[in-house]
């Protein structure tokens, strides 16, 4: 029997070793445990932070985009108005080229004084000669 007592207690022994090295070995798997959760708890706050990037990211890029087509809106309605523009100067030149024709130079009314300066002089003449020949009668 003490036989008997003697393998009990060294089985007992042996579990309570084998319990020892199972609860060292529990709480490593915990610590690590605990250390792989501040791992994850680290990613998922960086995880925040890029998806918070991202966010603000794809907003910014939808201002930019509204500003591009704001502007590329802009620029197509400024064209129009230049190519109108265009067209009234063109409209506005073909008025003044035919204003031009229509109008005398310095030299056409110079030359119109003369004419009329001459023609009264036949006239002034035609009338004196009138007036000599009445007299004359």
């Amino acid at each position: 029997m003490e036989e008997l007592l003697r393998q009990l207690t060294t089985l007992v022994q042996g579990l309570v070793d084998d319990m020892s090295v199972l609860k060292q070995d529990m709480q490593t798997v915990k610590q690590k445990l605990g250390q792989l959760e501040q791992r994850v708890d680290k990613l998922e706050q960086r995880m925040d932070k890029q998806e918070e990037e991202l966010r603000w990211l794809k907003e910014q890029m939808k201002e930019n985009t509204d500003m591009i087509k704001a502007i590329r809106d802009n620029q197509l309605e400024q064209r129009s108005i230049q190519d109108g523009m265009r067209h009234e100067i063109a409209s506005l030149r073909g008025e003044m080229a035919g204003i031009r024709e229509q109008m005398a130079t310095k030299e056409d009314i110079s030359l119109i004084h003369q004419r009329l300066d001459y023609q009264l002089s036949r006239i002034a003449k035609v009338e004196e000669e009138m007036y000599l020949l009445k007299k004359a009668k």
